[in-house]
C-alpha cells in the first residue's frame, strides 16, 4: 500500500474519532468500534456534521427498493478510502438479481475440529462462491473487508491483502460484472448469518436443529447494518425534501435492506453451510464469548465465536 493511500486512510480514521468524541452519531457508527451501539433515534431523520443524512430504515424503505447503489464516506469530496464503491458495483446492477437466484453448489469439506466457527464458515462461503464464480477461494477471503472499507478504513496488512484480492478477482471475472460483485460481497454476508445463526442456537440450546435457523435470524437481523447512498434525484424521506447528490447513511434493519445487497444466493449458502456444519458436528458447544469484529460498520459480523465439538460416544451392542 502506497504511503499517499496509508496518509488518506489514516486521516480518515482520526475525522471518524474526532467526531465520534464530538457526538456526532454516524461518526460513531462510521468508526467501526465493537462497543459503540447503534444510536437511540428521537428523530426519524437527521443530520450529521459531515453533511450526510442519518435515517432510520423504516423511514427509507422507498429509496432502499428504488435500485439506488452504494456509496463510501468521502468527507473532502474526493476519494479516500482503498476500494471505492465504483470499484465493485456492477455495470448493471439489475443483472445481479439474476445470478444471486442461482442455487448455491453442494457444500463439502467440513473441518473435522472445530474450534471458532468464524474462520470455518468463512472458509466455506467462500469455496461455495468460488465454486458457483470460477475464481480462487483465497481471493474470495481476501476481499471479504470490502463493504466495510467502503465506510471504515481497514488495518494495514487487511487493506493490503484486499487490494491485492480484488486485483485476482477482477482479473478473473472482470469489472464491473454481477459474478465480481458477488464475489467481493457474498462469502461475508453469508458466513456472518452462518456464525450469528449459530451464536443463537448455541445460546438458546437448540443446535443442531439448522432448519428454518437462517430465515429465524433474518428476520431479527440485518445482514448490513449501515448503508451509505447517493440520491439520484430529489426524494423525500420522512415528510423531509432531500436533494438530489445527497449523501445518506440508512440505519438498515430486516424489513429495510438495499435492493442490491437482498440476495437470496447469500441466504441460501448460508443455509446450505450451517446444515453442513450441523450434520458435521451436532453436539457442538460453545466454548467462550463470541467477540464482534472490529471496523465492520456496515456487516457488524463476529470476529470470533470459539466452539468445541464434543465426541459422540458409541453404544455397544
Amino acid at each position: 500500500m502506497d504511503s499517499g493511500l496509508r496518509r488518506r486512510l489514516q486521516l480518515v480514521r482520526g475525522l471518524q474519532w474526532v467526531r465520534a468524541a464530538e457526538g456526532d452519531p454516524l461518526a460513531t457508527l462510521l468508526r467501526g468500534y465493537p462497543g459503540d451501539a447503534r444510536p437511540v433515534r428521537t428523530e426519524p431523520i437527521s443530520r450529521s456534521a459531515t453533511g450526510t443524512v442519518l435515517v432510520d430504515g423504516a423511514q427509507a424503505v422507498e429509496l432502499l427498493t428504488a435500485g439506488h447503489g452504494l456509496a463510501d464516506w468521502r468527507p473532502t469530496g474526493t476519494r479516500v478510502m482503498a476500494v471505492a464503491a465504483e470499484d465493485i458495483e456492477p455495470a448493471d446492477p439489475a443483472d445481479v438479481a439474476a445470478l444471486a437466484a442461482t442455487p448455491p453448489p453442494p457444500v463439502s469439506a467440513v473441518p473435522d475440529e472445530l474450534t471458532d466457527l468464524v474462520p470455518a464458515a468463512e472458509l466455506l462461503c467462500a469455496k461455495a462462491f468460488a465454486d458457483l464464480l470460477g475464481a480462487a477461494p483465497d481471493s474470495l477471503l481476501g476481499a471479504t473487508p470490502v463493504l466495510d472499507n467502503l465506510l471504515c478504513p481497514q488495518e494495514t496488512a487487511v487493506t493490503e491483502r484486499m487490494l491485492a484480492a480484488v486485483d485476482d478477482l477482477r482479473a478473473a471475472l472482470c469489472a464491473r460484472t454481477p459474478a465480481f460483485f458477488l464475489a467481493v460481497v457474498g462469502p461475508r454476508l453469508a458466513a456472518d448469518l452462518v456464525t450469528r445463526t449459530a451464536a443463537t442456537l448455541l445460546a438458546d440450546g437448540r443446535w443442531p436443529a439448522a432448519e428454518g435457523a437462517v430465515e429465524r435470524t433474518r428476520s431479527v437481523y440485518s445482514p448490513v447494518q449501515l448503508h451509505l447512498t447517493a440520491t439520484g434525484s430529489d426524494v423525500t424521506v420522512a415528510g423531509e425534501l432531500v436533494q438530489a447528490g445527497s449523501q445518506i447513511a440508512v440505519l438498515t434493519g430486516p424489513a429495510a435492506l438495499p435492493q442490491l445487497l437482498d440476495l437470496p444466493l447469500v441466504y441460501a449458502t448460508a443455509d446450505a453451510v450451517l446444515t453442513a456444519i450441523a450434520g458435521r458436528h451436532p453436539r457442538l458447544v460453545s466454548s467462550g464469548a463470541a467477540l464482534d469484529r472490529p471496523l465492520a460498520p456496515a456487516t457488524r459480523g463476529l470476529a470470533h465465536l470459539p466452539v468445541a465439538s464434543l465426541r459422540t460416544e458409541r453404544v455397544g451392542s
